[in-house]
Formats: C-alpha cells, structure tokens, sequence
C-alpha cells in the first residue's frame, strides 16, 4: 500500500506545482485541469477499490471508497445539469471549485489512513 501512497503524493504533488505555475504558463492549466478532474480520482477509485477488497471491513476504508464514488456521482450530475441548463459560467464555476478540491481532500484523507494503518 506505501507504494500506492507515493503514486498518490505524486499525483498531488503534480497537481498542485501545475496549478502555481498555471499563473505563468498556460499549458500547466490543462494538465491541472486533467489530472485534478479525471487522473486523481480516476487513480484514487482504482486504490480504493483494491483497498476495500484487500481490507478487513475497516470503516474509514469503506467511508474513502463511498467518498471517491460520491465525487463521481457529483460530478456527473454536474455535467449533465450542465447540458440541461444555459448557464454555463455558474456550472463550470462550480465543477472548477469541486474538480479540485475534493480529491486533493480525498488524496489527503488517503494518506492519513495509510500512515495511521501501516504504523499498526
């Protein structure tokens, strides 16, 4: 699981360092875009499904897992209200606030739980 963790801080780390120089260069912004929207969470359901299955019934396992499927269903209901309703600004704006946060959150709480574990 700790090489799974450095996957992880990898991906953070590369989202965080694309999204301070996305004020400089505007390439950073895309790779931002993609790996906080599709590559984190894409990753972190992946671990979290080899973590769940490989665990022993632990709560705060299961409750990343439901976190990490939570998201893809927010984000979901996201793009399709998105097709359904004309104001884009708004519902990019909040996929913007969403699509970054919330894995940075869930990549956090994953590092927690593995070093909380793995020192057990």
């Amino acid at each position: 699981m700790k090489i799974l963790n450095y996957g992880n801080l990898a991906i953070v780390f590369t989202l965080i360092t694309c999204l301070i120089l996305s004020q400089f260069s505007i390439d950073c912004r895309g790779i931002a875009f993609i790996s906080g929207l599709f590559i984190m969470p894409a990753y972190q359901l992946l671990v979290g499904f080899i973590w769940l299955c490989d665990s022993n019934e632990n709560k705060k396992i299961r409750y990343y897992f439901l976190g990490v499927l939570s998201y893809f269903f927010l984000m979901f209901c996201i793009s399709f209200l998105h097709k359904i309703l004309d104001s884009q600004k708004i519902i990019e704006s909040i996929m913007l606030l969403l699509g970054s946060s919330i894995p940075i959150i869930l990549a956090i709480y994953f590092t927690i739980i593995l070093n909380k574990n793995s020192t057990k």
